[in-house]
């Protein structure tokens, strides 16, 4: 829909007017994306899964691994780059302190996790995976991967200065689209067969490594809100018919009307089966990935959708989402949205 509907104009001599009803649906990326080799890592920790359980769509994307170089602590900041190995690394300065994780006369203690045996290797630390910070009592305070650091600095806003191109790093390839509603999405994940698929049969797009786990990228989404956005039909634009199947409602402009209280009231709630599967539609319908063998054939008119529940159109804004998603076909449908306002 390209347009909200808008507010009731003089109503014609019989009193009816043509009314529109759409529904808004506000998500949100939960938790930083994690590749399928952090997953397995990260699906048995408590803090991770919290963050998880409202998800209930999910994309499974892929883009070359990232990983730090030079990470060196100096002055109580943590500087480093972050490479892919296709470009110019991006220049990084992490401060704990600044942020909030350590008190200033608090000992830190630095660690990095690495794909590859790096025993007893000096820094600076080159083809670092993550980032461990401990506090004096060995307790874990924050771990980042590129990833996560990239999410907290471009979706969270958080202080921690960058030098380069870092959006370069924020473009994904989705291969699959799918939903989680009736369980927990890791539970979902554990027992996917077309991630498995992807993890068998998608080649490596980065370099120096042959595990495509390492690449293969999990994007969960969670409904905050479903907004209904009532008013009265202005016409199609510029002389086109409205899109096929699109609901009308027609009564005239008074509460008293039992169909004006009928329009009125709401008609879906945010968390309900119906708001997943038209968000996950959408998205398909939207991106057409290689690896959802079935198609929606006639987005909107899909069962258990809420136009089955009479809306006349549907909505979409995903908020704190900085990345560029794209199909291996070449197309990119949301590059250039704000990732302040959502798309």
């Amino acid at each position: 829909m390209a347009r909200d509907p808008h507010p009731a104009p003089a109503a014609p001599e019989d009193g009816m007017l043509e009314w529109m009803k759409a529904a808004r649906i506000i998500a949100k990326i939960p938790y930083p994306p994690v590749s399928a080799w952090e997953f397995g890592q990260l699906k048995t920790e408590r803090a991770v899964r919290d963050r998880l359980k409202g998800a209930t769509v999910y994309i499974i994307a892929q883009r070359p691994i990232l990983w730090f170089d030079q990470v060196r602590v100096e002055d109580g900041q943590i500087r480093l780059d972050i490479n892919d190995g296709q470009g110019p690394p991006v220049k990084a300065i992490v401060d704990p302190y600044d942020l909030g994780i350590f008190a200033t006369d608090e000992p830190m203690m630095v660690e990095c996790g690495f794909h590859h045996d790096a025993t007893d290797q000096p820094p600076p630390w080159d083809r670092a995976a993550s980032l461990k910070l401990y506090d004096r009592d060995k307790t874990l305070r924050v771990w980042w991967s590129p990833q996560k650091l990239l999410f907290e600095a471009f979706a969270l806003d958080r202080r921690i200065p960058l030098a380069g191109d870092p959006e370069r790093f924020m473009d994904f390839e989705i291969h699959y689209i799918g939903k989680a509603y009736d369980q927990r999405l890791w539970k979902r994940l554990e027992e996917h067969r077309r991630l498995l698929d992807i993890l068998t049969y998608e080649r490596v797009r980065g370099v120096d490594h042959t595990q495509p786990s390492l690449e293969i990228t999990i994007f969960a989404l969670e409904v905050l809100e479903l907004e209904e956005l009532h008013g009265v039909r202005d016409g199609p634009e510029d002389g086109l018919a409205d899109p096929p199947g699109m609901t009308i409602f027609r009564h005239p402009d008074d509460p008293a009307d039992p169909r004006w209280s009928a329009f009125r009231r709401r008609w879906a709630q945010a968390h309900e089966p119906a708001v997943t599967t038209e968000l996950e539609a959408a998205l398909i319908d939207l991106f057409k990935p290689a690896h959802n063998k079935i198609k929606v054939k006639v987005y909107p008119k899909i069962a258990g959708g809420l136009h089955a529940l009479g809306y006349s159109d549907t909505l979409l804004r995903l908020k704190n989402c900085p990345y560029i998603f794209r199909t291996e076909a070449g197309g990119t449908p949301l590059e250039g949205a704000d990732p302040e306002d959502g798309w």
